[in-house]
Parts: C-alpha cells; sequence; structure tokens
C-alpha cells in the first residue's frame, strides 16, 4: 500500500519539517527522532531540512503553514499549544484552518526540584509544600506548566507563585538559578539537566510510575491526585488533498514501527499513540472543549473562545 501511494509522489523536492519548540525544548528532540525513523523506514526518498520557528512556540508554525496551502513539502511538529495560544489570544487562526496529520505519542510529567533541594523525596515535597508560598514557573499564563502547577497547589492547599521565563527551557534556568523551587516537565527537556547533575525527579505526575524514572513515585500515591498527559503530533498545510494526507498518513505509519523510533520513546519515557487524520481531527475536537474550560476556570478566558 505504501509503496503505491509513494509512486504518485516526485522525489525532487525538499521536505520542511518545522520545528515549533525553542533549542532546549521537546520539539527538536522529536523533529531528530522523526527524521531518523524516517531514514530507517525508507518512506520517504525526498531530502529534509528543519525549519527553526520556536520564537514564538505554535504560532509561527502555524503562519508559516499558513502560506503554503495544498503544499505536501511542509509539515511542523505540534503540541497542545497549537491550541492554547490561538484561544488565549483571541486569534481567528486556529489548527482548524490547517491539516492534522497524525498525532503521535503521549508524553508524561514528572516534578523536578534542585540537586540540592531540601525535598529529597516526593513525601517531603508533599508534605512540607502547604508550610510556606514557593515560586514554579512557566513561559505563559495557561500554559501547561501553569495548568498544572495550579492543580498541585490545590490539592495540596499550598500557595504558590508563577514566575514567567523567556521561553521554555528557561524554567529550568530559572529552577538551576534557585529563582523558583520547583518545576513540572517531559523527559526530554529534563534530561539534559538531569545529566548534567544539576535537577533531581522526585515526582511523577500519573497514577502509574512511569519510564524513564520506574522507581520515582507518583503524587497519586501520595494522595494528591494530579495527573497529565499530553500529546505530541504532525501537522500539515491548509487544503491538502485526500491523496495527499494518505500518503503522509501511510509514511508516519511506517515510521512508528522503526527501531530509531521505539528508541525514541523509550529514552524519553512516551507512549506510542498514532492518530491518523480524521481521527486526529476529532481528537483535537475534544481536546479544545478541555483546553477551554480549564482556561477558563484559571480565570483566563473572559469569555469562551470559538
Amino acid at each position: 500500500m505504501l509503496e503505491e501511494l509513494l509512486m504518485q509522489v516526485p522525489n525532487t523536492e525538499i521536505v520542511d519539517l518545522v520545528v515549533h519548540g525553542p533549542p532546549g525544548s521537546a520539539p527538536p528532540v522529536l523533529a531528530d527522532a522523526l527524521l531518523a525513523a524516517l531514514a530507517e523506514a525508507h518512506s520517504d526518498e525526498r531530502p529534509y531540512r528543519l525549519v527553526p520557528r520556536g520564537n514564538d512556540p505554535g504560532i509561527d508554525a502555524m503562519h508559516l503553514l499558513l502560506t503554503r496551502p495544498g503544499d505536501d513539502a511542509i509539515l511542523s511538529t505540534c503540541t497542545p499549544v497549537f491550541l492554547q495560544a490561538p484561544m488565549l489570544r483571541g486569534m481567528t487562526l486556529t489548527h482548524r484552518a490547517l491539516t492534522p496529520l497524525a498525532r503521535l505519542v503521549s508524553d508524561h510529567f514528572f516534578l523536578v526540584v534542585r540537586t540540592d533541594s531540601a525535598w529529597k523525596t516526593a513525601n517531603d515535597f508533599v508534605e512540607t509544600l502547604p508550610q510556606r508560598k514557593t515560586r514554579t514557573g512557566g513561559y505563559f499564563l495557561g500554559g501547561i506548566n501553569h495548568l498544572l502547577a495550579l492543580s498541585i497547589a490545590e490539592a495540596t492547599g499550598a500557595e504558590m507563585e508563577f514566575i514567567i521565563t523567556p521561553t521554555e527551557p528557561a524554567v529550568w534556568d530559572a529552577l538551576i538559578a534557585g529563582e523558583i523551587d520547583w518545576g513540572v516537565g517531559v523527559g526530554a527537556e529534563l534530561r539534559p539537566h538531569l545529566e548534567a547533575g544539576t535537577i533531581r525527579v522526585i515526582a511523577a505526575l500519573d497514577v502509574d510510575r512511569r519510564q524513564p524514572f520506574p522507581d520515582v513515585p507518583t503524587l497519586w500515591e501520595l494522595g494528591v491526585p494530579v495527573r497529565f498527559t499530553m500529546w505530541r503530533g504532525l501537522m500539515g498545510p491548509p487544503l491538502l488533498s485526500e491523496a495527499q494526507q494518505a500518503v503522509w498518513h501511510a509514511r508516519i505509519e511506517a515510521m512508528t514501527r522503526t527501531q530509531a523510533w521505539q528508541e525514541y520513546l523509550t529514552r524519553n519515557g512516551q507512549v506510542s499513540a498514532f492518530l491518523p487524520g480524521p481521527a486526529f481531527s476529532d481528537f483535537l475536537k475534544t481536546e479544545w472543549t478541555w483546553y477551554e474550560k480549564h482556561l477558563t476556570m484559571a480565570g483566563l478566558l473572559g469569555t469562551k473562545s470559538s
């Protein structure tokens, strides 16, 4: 089936893989893994180049995709920021103007502190968090870091100050510098700092313990019912034909069966959650409703977004 579809596609053009997050965040790690897996799968013989668009995560990538309707030589990494940012800013441009190609993975969040923090365990954190006001951070109000911080504060009865950082990677610089006390993040963005020995993982934000930190307890185990799973996927430009979309779905599915892709999932504590085309579009409708509800509850949406 894949071979039949690919016979219809010219092999001379360069494919632009847009990376919607800045260096030091998770999207570039995903983009590198995609290139390795596509090469192993031999599902697209065209050359690829990475196109960084992480200065304004999500927004810059969406604007670039919008300029190339019907072009099957461009796609972008995507995460919930493609929903959150337009919603929070009241933009007319949303993901609905683009072509959802596939959900790829489910990613999991972990709670981290500095290596020299007095919080040695998750139990220490849960027991002492309500005793004083603490600081955590993220790069925008309404981001996942912010929503999770609000959930942890509510579940523990703690008071929390949320610090806005210039970028997502700057959250970890702020933690290491002592400007915030704790943070939440995914394996791909935490790993460089864990390997440098500057931060420690003390809890998983899930019901069950997770790779790549199987010995780290969950907050749920300690009576703090906070969990979150984030999706990562691929978005195409507007007006891709059904035939073009079918080729992309086949390419991506072949890529997800490679050893390179499995190694990426294992290393970063992610789980395969492949969902192509229309099913991904239906999933995004549900996600839009979820974020609309929770951003409203956080006091960040004055009226319902369309």
